[in-house]
């Protein structure tokens, strides 16, 4: 074989790898010369715009894929390439549906000997689609190595026995290894630690034999120290017969430090969650005369919505209602801190204010300035039918009578834990028969629907007007169905807690 045979069969394997390469590419790749016409594009290119290779060769680029809104700066992006730089812009691009979507582009100069040629383009979608480019034989495999070389990606090109022939600087940064080190050794004995020489053996045999295989795993650096990889293995096939395999590894860390803080943040919410439930009441007092009953359904963001009821002695309950400034475990363990707060000092001093005095102490002191919690306590009296309570800055309750309008009650203070001493007022009403009580979180009142409209305090007093002769819990059952439908499609953005109280005829 003379050697001029010899260099024309080397030309074209390398051809045939960049083609296989250019045109197995995920990220749509397209060549233009330097009047920005296009000369080339890969398969990717025509699924992701939805032009086929006819529609698409020897039309501007521009033209093809830019709205009018973008056409100034893709000429700016243009002429900067044409003047020798390397442009990497994020902005939208047209499909040939006219629909815009968003793209990453990497553009580049493709130079040859001292000339400028032409040009290539990478478009990424979801930061993982380009474009690339290619020239005839000898050109094609010039822009083909400059872009081998700039991929974002360490790409390596291997023989069927698992040689390394070639890797992209990529590579050598990823991996520590120059390429005088890489090529030449086997791929598995250079990047594959003992753990993963199985998984990786495995992957070589399906690669050798013809398979495309796509999964995540982990990769050893020079240094030893083993990354998350994602690796896409892929046979290249010329004229029925496989020549070799490339195979692209992109470090996915980040990716998987996301995923396990995404789990870890998903636990904390499971726990959040079960601190709430399991300080909530596990069921409705019993009095005799007194209808009473609280629900407290948390949002999917768990926050720090309380309720209570405690029993002071055989004719005196205790009932508060809070809301716990803030989101997830630290709000969760803020209301339980809360609730042994209160419970203790409901024993130390019976009297609503008392409580609440003494509460505001302990928790400026045990939380941070930026945590707050509102509350309402009262002190049921069955004997008296009277409740006094004093309100720590929490939504204002409202007393329904029959024949009357709603009435709110009157007193509301500080919140609590945000200054050390604080003085609450106390007020006291009287139970009527039929009177109605209810306390509630403001989940209820500004739950909010695709339209960004409140529930609203009205809606809340028609559901209560129109069914008074129903149970607490019913009617407790009634406000969250509404509030459920007001929503819609929308997320439930905060707990919603509902306490009801009510004097039996």
């Amino acid at each position: 074989m003379t050697e001029s045979r010899k260099t024309e069969e080397q030309l074209h394997i390398q051809k045939v790898y960049f083609e296989k390469l250019f045109n197995g590419d995920p990220e749509a790749i397209v060549l233009h010369d330097n009047n920005n016409i296009v000369v080339k594009v890969n398969d990717e290119f025509t699924r992701m715009f939805g032009y086929s290779r006819e529609e698409a060769t020897g039309k501007s680029v521009n033209e093809l894929v830019t709205s009018k809104e973008f056409q100034d700066e893709a000429s700016e992006n243009f002429h900067k390439v044409l003047h020798g730089q390397t442009v990497e812009v994020e902005s939208k691009r047209k499909r040939k549906d006219g629909t815009l979507f968003d793209v990453s582009i990497l553009h580049t100069p493709i130079i040859h000997g001292d000339n400028q040629t032409a040009v290539y383009a990478i478009y990424h979608r979801d930061i993982s689609e380009r474009k690339k480019a290619e020239e005839e034989l000898h050109v094609e495999k010039t822009y083909l190595e400059e872009l081998f070389n700039s991929a974002p990606e360490a790409i390596i090109l291997h023989d069927n026995n698992d040689i390394i022939v070639n890797v992209n600087a990529e590579f050598t940064r990823m991996f520590g290894y120059s390429r005088e080190e890489a090529i030449g050794k086997p791929i598995n004995d250079l990047v594959a630690s003992e753990e993963f020489k199985e998984h990786a053996a495995a992957n070589s045999y399906k690669v050798t034999h013809g398979q495309r295989t796509d999964n995540d795993s982990k990769r050893r650096r020079k240094d030893g120290t083993l990354f998350d990889v994602w690796i896409i293995g892929a046979p290249i096939i010329d004229n029925g017969k496989q020549m070799g395999v490339y195979a692209i590894y992109r470090d996915i860390t980040e990716r998987k430090k996301a995923e396990e803080a995404r789990i870890r943040s998903l636990e904390e919410a499971r726990m959040a969650r079960d601190i709430q439930i399991n300080l909530l009441p596990q069921s409705n007092p019993e009095i005799d005369g007194y209808d009473i009953a609280g629900r407290s359904i948390p949002a999917l963001n768990v926050g720090g919505d309380y309720y209570d009821f405690v029993r002071l002695d055989d004719y005196r309950l205790a009932i508060g209602l809070g809301d716990v400034s803030g989101k997830g475990l630290a709000a969760s363990l803020v209301m339980s801190n809360l609730q042994a707060t209160i419970r203790g000092q409901i024993f130390f001093d019976a009297t609503a204010n008392g409580c609440l005095e003494g509460a505001n102490k302990l928790l400026f002191h045990s939380t941070d300035s930026r945590t707050f919690v509102s509350l309402f306590y009262g002190i049921l009296d069955t004997q008296k039918n009277t409740l006094s309570y004093s309100n720590a800055g929490h939504d204002i309750p409202l007393i329904f009578s029959a024949g009357k309008k709603p009435t709110p009650l009157k007193t509301r203070g500080i919140a609590l834990g945000l200054k050390k001493d604080v003085s609450y007022m106390k007020e006291e009403i009287s139970f009527h028969s039929d009177d109605l009580l209810l306390i509630y979180s403001d989940g209820i009142s500004e739950a909010m629907n695709e339209r960004k409209e409140e529930f609203g305090e009205k809606r809340l007093q028609e559901i209560i007007q129109h069914n008074s002769d129903d149970s607490a819990s019913e009617i407790i059952e009634k406000i969250i169905a509404a509030t459920n439908l007001h929503f819609g499609n929308a997320p439930q953005n905060d707990d919603m807690t509902i306490i009801i109280i009510k004097r039996k005829p």
